[in-house]
């Protein structure tokens, strides 16, 4: 059964896209959106928004909308990636000129020297660590990312609340913290 929710700035603002309400993976809250959106600001522009865990792409098409130059998606499940390439289409019907790259592909087995030299901004919102399987997903986050070396600009993530998220994770530092109910928003940024 697919679900319905909307872009809420920029370009493709009111643009109803879909998720399958019958799969884990589901759209970031509007609130936890529009908070990120509000806190990055004009950093998104002329950005490339990776979201390591796609999902059907509510983060990244909403970073297209607000100018990000380009977006990647990181999808692995087909159901999700499938709903994840029909939402993209709808948006690139409104606006042809957009810039992205989807792949059904696991995000641990990813690099991003394509992007080294860009503006990247790194949205990260795995399976929670309490789901089955998924008790070390943030770790696994973390080895990843000391092995960026400076690649991204910002790195955010979605997590679990009761997570104890770290102060440091290789070349990055954590700027900030914002709690939505279960979720929370990190935020880490290059060390000065």
């Amino acid at each position: 059964m697919s679900a319905k929710f909307h872009i809420h700035a920029g370009m493709l603002k009111h643009l109803r896209l879909m998720w399958d309400n019958q799969i884990s993976t589901r759209p970031t809250k509007s609130i936890v959106r529009e908070s990120f959106f509000n806190t990055m600001g004009a950093s998104i522009v002329d950005s490339v928004f990776i979201e390591g865990f796609g999902g059907c792409g509510s983060m990244g098409i909403e970073a297209l909308s607000r100018g990000a130059k380009e977006a990647v998606f990181y999808e692995i499940n087909k159901k999700a990636y499938h709903i994840l390439s029909q939402n993209l289409a709808l948006a690139q019907k409104r606006v042809p000129t957009l810039k992205f790259s989807a792949y059904n592909a696991d995000f641990f087995t990813q690099s991003f020297q394509k992007w080294a030299a860009q503006h990247i901004i790194l949205y990260l919102d795995p399976p929670f660590c309490t789901r089955e399987g998924m008790n070390d997903i943030y770790e696994r986050l973390f080895v990843m990312i000391e092995k960026l070396q400076e690649s991204a600009y910002f790195i955010v993530f979605e997590h679990w609340s009761e997570y104890n998220m770290p102060d440091i994770i290789g070349a990055y530092t954590k700027l900030k913290m914002r709690q939505f109910g279960k979720s929370t928003l990190t935020y880490y940024t290059l060390k000065d």
